[in-house]
């Protein structure tokens, strides 16, 4: 999630800075640099945070931000915010253009097996596989 929020502010700042700062890319460039190489920021963050900043996965959602912005608008980019299940998972950073196109999920076959909980629920079978008496 981490990456997905930073990924999103970095392709926001770069496309509200690459008209008005014509050294927006060279900063840019340089941000994802010191990012790669880490720093006190970073380690302090991930002491007190527990979290470890990890530039690869920046720069996978940064990637993703960009082409969905390309396909669907900005607008279409950030409506992906308004509904946890349309959230990006890792599975979608690995392939960012899978997501955009709107290629079905299959992460760890978790939507199998849902699915086949929801029709055993729906048919009335309890949690043990027994029938439910009506």
């Amino acid at each position: 999630m981490l990456a997905l929020v930073e990924g999103w502010v970095d392709d926001v700042v770069t496309q509200a800075t690459v008209e008005r700062m014509p050294s927006a890319p060279a900063l840019a460039e340089a941000v994802r640099r010191a990012r790669a190489t880490g720093g006190p920021a970073e380690e302090t963050f991930a002491t007190l945070v527990g979290l470890e900043l990890r530039p690869r996965r920046m720069r996978d959602a940064a990637n993703l931000w960009a082409a969905l912005r390309d396909a669907r608008g900005m607008e279409g980019r950030d409506s992906v915010w308004s509904h946890p299940d349309l959230i990006p998972t890792s599975a979608d950073l690995d392939d960012p253009l899978g997501f955009v196109a709107g290629e079905p999920r299959t992460e760890g076959g978790q939507s199998a097996d849902f699915d086949a909980a929801l029709e055993e629920l729906l048919k009335g079978k309890g949690t043990e596989g027994d029938e439910k008496s009506e």
